[in-house]
């Protein structure tokens, strides 16, 4: 048995690869029950579970898919960063860290991950569960050459080619998502007056601050999505590569036939379980010996 752990922004979410599947809303989130939660919501017994894929937060404190047992800081790089905090997905790593439950750690993208050194000058690309995506696509999907585009409360999107990672764009450096986004001018000059740490700027940067209806809220979140991702085809041409579209996030579905018309093709919309699920995959793949996922290393026993 394997477990996926998805660390979004609204909840967290676990996954087994023949389809149980837990949501839990972080705001709801106990330690003390977290163990119990998801022994009750997947119907099983972590003493039996042979290895978990878990995610957490910005993941930019480790290059490696690694076992959890030697990872310092959760994976972090330093506490603090672009969002807002809850608490639930730190509820989560200590619970499956304290269970004793065979865990690996999944890295972010980042600076000093394995991707083409021009992807470097952003210090982060991608949180971890976007690594988890990307393995769904490329596992279930079998594409070897593609842009993941998740699109949500922040939008991040990911190139991969020949089935490895060259870079991501994070939600604070390009198109905004509904709740949060990059820091424009306005942002800039209200963090300088003291109106509002850089963190609530992004929290606050997504395309709800302008006040917009659904018809243009959507529009314009098609637009900057459609603009990422043909960004990141400059990138696969590199490559030789052109590949599929996919968009994951609760705004997939709505951002589709939009995103389509702006880039005259077709994508491909991912369930919501799909980067847990995909963490799963990574969790048995590790187990049974891969040592490399994507171009990630794996540190495991």
């Amino acid at each position: 048995m394997f477990i996926g752990v998805d660390h979004g922004t609204q909840a967290v979410r676990f996954a087994t690869l023949d389809k149980r599947k837990l949501e839990l809303p972080r705001e709801n989130i106990a330690e003390s029950s977290i163990a119990h939660d998801i022994e009750e919501g997947l119907n099983l017994k972590l003493e039996f579970v042979k290895l978990i894929g878990l995610t957490y937060s910005m993941g930019d404190g480790i290059t490696k898919i690694t076992d959890i047992r030697k990872v310092r800081n959760r994976g972090l790089k330093a506490v603090g960063g672009a969002g807002r905090y809850i608490g639930g997905g730190t509820a989560v790593y200590d619970a499956i860290h304290k269970s004793n439950t065979p865990a690996i750690v999944l890295p972010g993208i980042h600076d000093e991950s394995n991707v083409d050194f021009r992807m470097k000058f952003f210090s982060h690309g991608a949180s971890p569960e976007k690594v988890g995506l990307a393995y769904y696509v490329s596992k279930y999907h079998k594409d070897r050459d593609f842009i993941l585009c998740d699109v949500s409360s922040n939008t991040v999107s990911l190139a991969v080619a020949e089935s490895r990672i060259l870079g991501a764009i994070d939600a604070a450096i390009f198109a905004p998502g509904v709740a949060q986004g990059p820091l424009d001018l306005q942002a800039i000059r209200d963090v300088d007056s003291g109106l509002m740490t850089a963190n609530e700027a992004f929290s606050r940067g997504g395309l709800v601050k302008r006040g917009l209806g659904e018809h243009d809220l959507i529009a314009t979140l098609a637009l900057y999505a459609a603009m990422e991702i043909n960004a990141l085809q400059v990138l696969l041409r590199d490559y030789s590569a052109q590949g599929s579209i996919f968009l994951a996030g609760s705004a997939a579905a709505k951002v589709k036939a939009l995103v389509d018309e702006h880039l005259s093709t077709s994508s491909i919309v991912l369930d919501p379980w799909s980067a847990a699920t995909g963490c799963a995959a990574i969790a048995k793949d590790v187990w049974e010996g891969s040592v490399d996922i994507m171009g990630i290393p794996v540190d495991f026993q």
